[in-house]
């Protein structure tokens, strides 16, 4: 009988680096301790990675659970640094922001905590709110220009505040910069080709340069083309083989409905997705709809567009999306995670991509990137 622990360290590399899946990676370093001393970063490969749906928190559980799209499974780890924390994610981190208002980078996996500057060194910060209503409203959307993992140069961009503005904050900055324009309301974000690109309800597409001379100033390079994208409740900026999409989605506007009883429900629910793609040198716009055999991962995350083909239980050219209408699902006494699913750009269906209940006022399910 072959004693399967006594493998060679060489093969057992080259097996682990076959492996696809995060959570098969997982499985193979739980064999032995020989297996788990090549479960390493150096013999996985993330690029292939599908997002974990991270769902709602359990009350009094420093645990949270993660729907697995490809093994269509729930598994769950300790992860007490996100307890009683709103979330965001970018790059396989979560943005947390605490009731007590501090800000931190986490990894789900590692559980590595890097402190980021206090929400109260914010510029224009809200006042006469308190703190719990604070950790809910100052925050919109966070995203990482890289991952920590891989680059000590990174930046956080957030999109915060009454004004609903960008700041940013780099490792040791002690506060956040604000991005000073005549423009705000943003509504996304994304870092693309060493810039930070920006998009406001108003339709205006703008562009960042933290690195440069003028790391404050944000220009306008575009402006939403209504004729492709409609008037949108929600926009987001994705990167999809080194090109900006733009992507609208049309919600029901929300609705008090009456269950029954005394209370009533806030009511709201997608009904399209539409996709442009942007020129960023001549600010010129092209329809898209077809992605091919990629996905699109929307959301209270960092917008992610990937090839979906090596996984069956994935969709192509689909739009995988959570419930993130911030201002609807805070007036609803159960919170957000009920407006989610899966849009088909072929033919505009649109189907429950988890079939059970996970809601939450603070930090509803959102897609997370497995990184090691």
């Amino acid at each position: 009988m072959v004693n399967w622990s006594e493998l060679h360290e060489d093969l057992l590399a080259l097996i682990a680096k076959q492996l696809i899946l995060y959570e098969d990676f997982v499985t193979f370093g739980g064999v032995c301790s020989s297996w788990r001393s090549v479960a390493v970063k150096k013999n996985f490969n993330p690029s292939l990675q599908i997002p974990w749906l991270m769902l709602a928190e359990k009350k009094h559980s420093h645990t949270r659970a993660f729907f697995s799209l490809s093994k269509g499974m729930i598994h769950e780890r300790m992860l007490p640094e996100a307890h009683g924390n709103r979330c965001f994610s970018s790059h396989g981190w979560l943005i947390t922001l605490s009731v007590d208002l501090t800000i931190n980078l986490v990894n789900p996996l590692s559980r590595v905590r890097i402190p980021l500057p206090h929400q109260l060194t914010f510029k224009d910060h809200y006042t006469d709110y308190t703190p719990v209503e604070l950790q809910e409203i100052c925050i919109f959307k966070a995203i990482l220009s890289a991952s920590p993992l891989w680059t000590s140069d990174y930046t956080v961009m957030v999109i915060y505040g009454p004004r609903v503005k960008l700041a940013f904050a780099k490792p040791g900055d002690e506060g956040w910069t604000t991005i000073d324009t005549w423009s705000s309301s943003y509504a996304d974000i994304i870092y693309y080709r060493e810039r930070f690109y920006a998009v406001n309800f108003k339709g205006h597409i703008m562009v960042c340069d933290v690195e440069g001379p003028n790391p404050t100033e944000a220009s306008v390079i575009a402006r939403l083309p209504e004729e492709i994208l409609g008037i949108p409740c929600k926009v987001y900026l994705v990167e999809s083989l080194g090109k900006l999409l733009v992507v609208s989605r049309e919600t029901t506007p929300p609705e008090f409905v009456n269950r029954g009883t005394e209370e009533e429900a806030l009511l709201y629910q997608t009904m399209e997705f539409r996709v442009a793609e942007l020129d960023v040198s001549n600010g010129k716009w092209v329809e898209v709809k077809n992605l091919g055999d990629r996905a699109m991962f929307l959301g209270h995350n960092s917008s992610i567009c990937v090839a979906v083909s090596d996984f069956p239980r994935c969709k192509a050219n689909c739009i995988y999306f959570t419930d993130d209408h911030q201002e609807g699902y805070l007036n609803s006494r159960d919170g957000g995670g009920k407006d989610m699913g899966l849009f088909n750009l072929e033919d505009g269906s649109i189907e429950l991509h988890y079939k059970g209940d996970s809601w939450s006022r603070l930090s509803p399910p959102m897609w997370v990137l497995p990184s090691l």
